[in-house]
């Protein structure tokens, strides 16, 4: 039996809600969803790509833009989403040279202490017990302090972890190999599941949905469990109008895992509870 979970990533205050139910209906179809949602995101923080994507004048606060919040209620009373908490505000930490430090990457702890308040809040509120730390990325010491209150946590294989089994972080089948052995892992009270792969459309560009499906199962099948991420702003063009190329695309490369042996769709929540809670 193979259980996959789907992600939709960066879900905000700026993301169209009308979008999020076009994709219930052409690309996830019946499918359950785990909505990384960014409580308080921050201008431009998701890249330049995105916030061209974005909806005008949308609140900070990501719960207090109505039409989200009305979507979210919605979903969750059908039993199809899943609320799991994505960050604080999903900015980077500004760095003098290179690239920016990811938000759960050596934070304060100030902002580790408000994490854990907003992850009770959102469990309080919406049922949340799911943490996607932004870019895959979380110190294990901030990581362990979400476990061991109860989060479990759905991110990046760590090169360290590839090394740890005896394999080599820089080769992609050794990578794969690692996510087979040890999909996921207790710790504390809660779990850490590994993402298996993120689906953009640059994938169009290389590879066709079957393919894409074969690779993600591939590592699911041994596994047993695989997790799927996608991105919102990816099923937009800059002008606004949905990308249906690469909603076509999306829609029959999960179709393709379905042929190819998944059985089920689930939450973070439930892999834990069932297939890393049976290894």
């Amino acid at each position: 039996m193979v259980t996959l979970c789907i992600r939709l990533d960066d879900i905000h205050s700026g993301t169209p809600p009308h979008l999020l139910t076009l994709l219930d209906r052409d690309v996830w179809r019946g499918r359950p969803i785990v909505l990384g949602v960014v409580p308080f995101p921050a201008s431009g923080c998701l890249g330049e790509a995105a916030t061209r994507r974005e909806a005008c004048g949308h609140p900070r606060r990501s719960l207090a833009d109505r039409g989200l919040r009305t979507y979210f209620d919605q979903q969750l009373s059908l039993g199809k989403a899943d609320i799991a908490v994505h960050g604080l505000t999903h900015a980077d930490h500004p760095t003098a040279h290179g690239p920016g430090t990811p938000e759960l990457v050596a934070p304060s702890r100030r902002r580790v202490d408000l994490l854990l308040q907003v992850l009770r809040a959102f469990r309080d509120d919406l049922g949340t017990s799911t943490l996607i730390p932004p870019h895959n990325f979380i110190d294990e010491t901030v990581a362990a302090r979400c476990t061991t209150a109860g989060f479990h946590l759905s991110r990046a294989l760590m090169n360290h972890e590839v090394q740890a089994l005896g394999l080599d972080p820089d080769q992609p089948e050794d990578r794969a190999e690692a996510k087979r052995r040890r999909p996921c892992y207790t710790a504390g009270s809660a779990t850490v599941i590994y993402q298996t792969t993120s689906v953009s459309p640059r994938n169009m560009r290389q590879n066709t949905p079957r393919e894409i499906a074969a690779f993600v199962m591939n590592i699911a099948k041994p596994a047993g469990m695989g997790v799927i991420t996608f991105h919102w702003w990816d099923f937009l063009h800059d002008n606004g109008t949905i990308n249906e190329a690469f909603a076509t695309f999306a829609s029959h490369f999960l179709d393709a895992c379905q042929h190819l042996g998944a059985d089920s769709f689930t939450s973070i929540a439930d892999l834990a509870r069932t297939a890393c809670g049976s290894r």
